[in-house]
């Protein structure tokens, strides 16, 4: 058992290195030559500095991955946000809510939910911004222009 140990130390840095210039078949053949090995220690190629990159222990490359993983993931968080805001803003400028318009229908004593039309209607103020900010430009106007206005616009889009 000494055989196979003799020559190698622990470094406390997470790792075994060779103490000694010695070969395995070299120990058991005399102790003149582990004296002079022992001698010409500080003078072997074997020697490496612990203070090289290559001697970092492993959890301060495992805690360096967890910090870019961790930028990684609060640039994605920063990202998504912005993406958000930017949508609302578009959602703003889009014109009149299809909720709005239809508050201006249910205003209307003419048409009511039952009737064909305030279907139509709602069908068509989901067509686009321009039709809804036309309808709530005639939000003003007396209800038969409305009407009329809603049955040109669904004849336009196919749905009469």
């Amino acid at each position: 058992m000494r055989a196979l140990f003799e020559g190698i130390s622990a470094t406390g840095k997470g790792a075994w290195e060779p103490s000694r210039e010695v070969c395995l078949d070299e120990i058991g053949s005399s102790t003149n030559q582990q004296d002079k090995s022992t001698n010409q220690q500080d003078k072997s190629p074997m020697d490496v500095s612990v203070d090289s990159d290559s001697a970092r222990p492993s959890s301060s490359k495992n805690s360096e991955k967890r910090n870019e993983k961790q930028r990684k993931r609060s640039k994605g968080l920063e990202e998504e946000n912005e993406i958000q805001a930017i949508l609302k803003a578009l959602a703003r400028t889009d014109g009149p809510s299809i909720e709005e318009c239809n508050q201006v229908l249910d205003e209307m004593a003419s048409i009511d939910m039952h009737d064909p039309m305030y279907s139509i209607a709602s069908v068509i103020f989901c067509e686009n911004a321009s039709i809804r900010k036309q309808w709530m430009n005639f939000a003003k106007k007396p209800e038969e222009v409305r009407i009329t206005w809603l049955k040109l616009t669904a004849k336009k889009l196919g749905l009469m």
